[in-house]
């Protein structure tokens, strides 16, 4: 049964690949794939030492499950992180004009509420 969950979680994570060079996406693939088989290990784990499964099918069953949801929202992630870092470096000048338009709207409210605070300028 165990094969048989391996080879879903390959189907379901093969497509997902990451707009990197090759040996890059490989690399953060496979330090993803680590984290989630370690994660999946001591989850499943601790369900064998809490009582919650007692049987190699559901441990089998729980950690490709485990494995494949944390190596998917990690995956998401990263390649959410890669995205934005991407448009942020193409894009820099927009990005540094637009946060430091919001700097400056949030200095002058905060200013404006520290004025209206202390009773006006007259007692500043």
């Amino acid at each position: 049964m165990s094969a048989v969950f391996s080879f879903l979680f390959d189907r379901l994570t093969d497509p997902l690949g990451l707009p990197l060079e090759a040996w890059k996406e490989w690399l953060i693939l496979l330090i993803i794939g680590a984290i989630a088989y370690r994660i999946a290990f001591s989850t499943v784990g601790d369900m064998y030492s809490a009582g919650d499964i007692s049987t190699k099918t559901g441990g089998s069953f729980f950690h490709w499950l485990i494995r494949a949801v944390v190596f998917v929202v990690m995956w998401a992630v990263t390649y959410g992180v890669i995205v934005a870092a991407r448009f942020v470096v193409a894009h820099w000048i927009a990005v540094v004009s637009i946060l430091g338009g919001l700097a400056l709207v949030g200095a002058t409210i905060a200013l404006a509420i520290h004025i209206k605070h202390k009773g006006g300028v007259a007692n500043a």
